[in-house]
Formats: structure tokens, C-alpha cells, sequence
């Protein structure tokens, strides 16, 4: 008896997590800021540089196995723009299910090409897969509703749960690959002080620093890993996503400014989808006063 309660609460919990309710107004929001999201990146990405790109050194991505060669600039650059003006149509609502499917498809497509080069890139994994469920979701809505609906809800929460089990498969195979070393052996020692020769590194004396210091380096990689480890329990613990979220921009922006290694598109993409922003905002700027209700 014990063990079916038990496996009910479990179902009722993994329901709530992927089923449960939300507003139209968030729903609205969190797809609108992820086409704008997608949007800027396939606007502003680096894709036509891929053009030109030797035979011997296109590796191309299961999807893009079809492919004999790098596409040439003009394809690069076309998709580049049906793919932006996809995404301002899909932030402005204009037939949002047809623009954010074809802007989420140009992004598709760009980076797995920017990927087709022999090293999968993850700049942009977190965005693509969390704007996956989204493909199919409402679009014919009361984008003032604020009675959440689970009609309105499964999009976000299920977004929201691909992006803590993608932090948390991150922070799996690390454990996977060297195990407890990764934490607590020079692994980001070496990382600091090797990595910025690779990147446009903004504070790189910074980055020295901690790497010359053992407890730094140590503590900052046990507690990246711990965090990634322990992501996925924002999917049952929603208070603690606001955190999650804060914390993932911390380290994304760390990352940038010591190796200068460019994934603002997930701190974005979590602070987007585990913050509720229509109920920040509306806290923030409060219900209107009496006076202005009376048009005094």
C-alpha cells in the first residue's frame, strides 16, 4: 500500500511539473522572449563565416548528413533572413505557430551547420531545445488571462524541464567522463590558464588568479558541478528556480569574462523560462492607484 502511495505521489508531482498551470500572460511571454532570443541569434550569429569552409574539414551533424558540402554564403545568409524576419513576425504575433516553427527551423539549421565543422558546439543547445515545446503550443489565447490554466501551463513547464535535465545531464557526464577529479583535481586550473588563449578573454589577470589558488579553482569547479548535478530538482522544488536561474547567469557570465567563451543565449534562456516575469513586473509596479482610476 505504502509503495502505490508513493508511486501515485511521484505521478502527481511529475503531472504538476510538466502539466500544470499557468497564465496566458506567461505563456505569451516566455514564447515571445524565446523567438526574440532566436531571432537575435540567427540575426547576429557568425554563421556566414562558415561559407567557404574546405570539404575535408565539414563534418556534418546527423541532421545535415544529407549535405555533400558547407552551404555558400548567399544560402548562409538567406536562411539568416527568412529566419530573423520569422522571428519579429513570431514577437509581434503574427501568425505565431507558422514564424516560430520556421524562425526555430533557420536556427536549427545554422547551427547545426556551425556545428558541421568536427566539435559539437553547445552555444546553442539550451535555446533550441527549451523553445521545442513551444512548436505546438497555444496560440490562440487571452493574452491578458492571469488565471493560470493547464491548457496554457504544459508548454512552459515542460520547457522548463528539458532545461534543468540538459543542465543536469551537463554536470552527469562530467562526473561520467573523469568523475570527482573533475571537482577536485587542476582540471579548471588548467582550463583558466590555458583557455584564454583561445578567446577574446576580458579579465584574464582574474582568471589567472584563480587558478593560481587552489581553493578557488577547486571550489569553483565542485560548486559548478554540484550545481549542474542538482538542477533538475527545480523541476519539483519550483521556488528554487528564480535561484537556479540567478546562479546560471553568475556562471555563464564568469565563463565569459574569464575564457571568453560566449553562452549568454543559456543564462538568457533560464532566466527566461525559470522566472516568472509577468508576476515580477506586475509586483513591481504595483496595482494603480485609486486617483489614477478616477482619472484625477
Amino acid at each position: 500500500m505504502q509503495g502505490g502511495a508513493g508511486v501515485n505521489r511521484l505521478g502527481q508531482k511529475l503531472d504538476e511539473a510538466l502539466w500544470g498551470p499557468e497564465t496566458a500572460v506567461r505563456l505569451v511571454f516566455v514564447q515571445t522572449g524565446l523567438a526574440l532570443l532566436i531571432g537575435i541569434r540567427v540575426a547576429f550569429g557568425p554563421y556566414h563565416k562558415l561559407a567557404g569552409t574546405p570539404a575535408a574539414l565539414f563534418d556534418p551533424v546527423p541532421i545535415l548528413a544529407f549535405l555533400g558540402g558547407m552551404p555558400g554564403e548567399g544560402v548562409i545568409v538567406a536562411l539568416q533572413v527568412t529566419g530573423s524576419l520569422a522571428a519579429a513576425a513570431a514577437v509581434w504575433r503574427r501568425y505565431p505557430r507558422v514564424s516560430f516553427g520556421l524562425a526555430w527551423f533557420c536556427y536549427l539549421v545554422l547551427a547545426g551547420l556551425f556545428s558541421s565543422r568536427g566539435k559539437v558546439m553547445h552555444n546553442d543547445l539550451l535555446l533550441l531545445w527549451t523553445a521545442v515545446p513551444f512548436l505546438l503550443a497555444p496560440v490562440v489565447v487571452a493574452r491578458g488571462d492571469t488565471e493560470p490554466r493547464r491548457e496554457y501551463g504544459w508548454p512552459v513547464r515542460s520547457s522548463a524541464v528539458i532545461a534543468a535535465l540538459i543542465y543536469g545531464l551537463a554536470g552527469y557526464h562530467k562526473l561520467g567522463r573523469s568523475g570527482l577529479d573533475w571537482a577536485f583535481g587542476d582540471n579548471l586550473r588548467y582550463v583558466l590558464l590555458w583557455g584564454p588563449a583561445y578567446g577574446p578573454v576580458r579579465w584574464g589577470e582574474a582568471a589567472r588568479w584563480v587558478a593560481e589558488r587552489w581553493w578557488a579553482f577547486k571550489g569553483a569547479s565542485a560548486f559548478s558541478l554540484l550545481f549542474e548535478l542538482t538542477f533538475p530538482v527545480v523541476v519539483f522544488w519550483r521556488r528554487l528556480q528564480p535561484l537556479y536561474a540567478v546562479i546560471a547567469l553568475v556562471l555563464h557570465g564568469a565563463t565569459w569574462v574569464f575564457l571568453g567563451l560566449d553562452y549568454w543565449a543559456w543564462a538568457a534562456t533560464a532566466l527566461l523560462v525559470f522566472v516568472d516575469w509577468p508576476v515580477v513586473i506586475a509586483s513591481l509596479t504595483g496595482p494603480p492607484s485609486a486617483s489614477a482610476g478616477r482619472g484625477a
